[in-house]
């Protein structure tokens, strides 16, 4: 195998991550691959941390441009890749040593366009890790199932994949939304219906990042605007298939939370802590307690 492999990193104030990530890079098995590292405007070490892995091994490509978004840096880094195959990482993520090399096995043994892995999840070190949040075993990987079981057990992280680089021609990521834009993606190029392999190894370690984007808020919200984002692209069925799903998924959402609402309520320790409450306050004692807090605190 001599087929050069892009690997497109988006960077945007990750430098605490950054070497990490470059480093996992760096020590591939595989060796013909160029690295392009695209700083999206970030204001932190970014710039001198990609810089000295540029000038370590000229393997590694590096491009900064004003912040527009991670969808906009991948889009630069698909732009500039010469690869025959794509790999995408983020800034705080990081791959298996053996990760490429695999997936090209896997591409030329099963004579394939798209092969996707598992995943481990970790917080500090990829030596201690968690296992991942989806089972993606569970899954055919088609349209279908990503449009109905995306974030609700079909879920996947970006650097699990690897694809023949032509399935991006006239397919970019999405500019203007800030979520969901993978998922946009892999939605049309699995309208293509491309051969897909699974590796059931965990060959991609995804970071639990508090600050990361998916780790903000919600994606209900996000889902519409994707979904209508997607209204161009896709038939009627296709489209009516993916509002359906995101409704069933918010509704049963909302069920499971209001169900474990009720259920607390009724457990032995929400009772007792109420019970407690009822009796403070028929006693005055939690009045009383209140305010020799606000007579302390103003003392300080």
């Amino acid at each position: 195998m001599k087929s050069l492999v892009s690997i497109i990193i988006p960077c945007y104030n990750q430098d605490q991550f950054l070497d990490e990530t470059l480093q996992s890079v760096f020590n591939q098995t595989y060796s013909n691959w160029e690295c392009i590292i695209i700083n999206d405007g970030s204001v932190d070490r970014t710039e001198i941390i990609a810089t000295e892995w540029v000038t370590k091994d000229n393997r590694f490509k590096y491009t900064n441009q004003v912040n527009k978004g991670v969808s906009a840096a991948r889009n630069s880094g698909l732009t500039l890749a010469k690869g025959e195959y794509i790999q995408f990482l983020d800034a705080d993520d990081v791959l298996a040593v053996d990760k490429v090399q695999i997936s090209l096995e896997a591409i030329f043994k099963n004579n394939v366009q798209v092969c996707c892995c598992n995943y481990s999840m970790f917080t500090k070190s990829t030596i201690h890790v968690l296992p991942p949040f989806s089972k993606l075993a569970s899954f055919e990987f088609n349209f279908e199932n990503l449009a109905r079981y995306w974030n609700d057990g079909f879920t996947i992280p970006i650097h699990c994949w690897f694809f023949k680089a032509d399935l991006f021609d006239a397919v970019i990521f999405p500019e203007g939304l800030t979520a969901q834009e993978d998922w946009i993606v892999w939605l049309r190029i699995f309208q293509k219906s491309p051969k897909t392999f699974y590796i059931d190894e965990q060959l991609a370690f995804y970071r639990l990042n508090p600050k990361g984007r998916t780790q903000i808020k919600g994606f209900f919200n996000e889902t519409l605007e994707a979904i209508h984002y997607l209204k161009d692209f896709l038939n009627e069925a296709e489209f009516q298939k993916l509002y359906e799903s995101a409704i069933i998924r918010n509704h049963n959402g909302m069920t499971y939370w209001r169900e474990r609402e009720v259920n607390l309520k009724k457990s032995n320790t929400y009772q007792f802590g109420l019970l407690c409450k009822k009796v403070t306050e028929k006693l005055g004692l939690l009045a009383f307690a209140k305010a020799v807090f606000l007579y302390l605190k103003s003392l300080k």
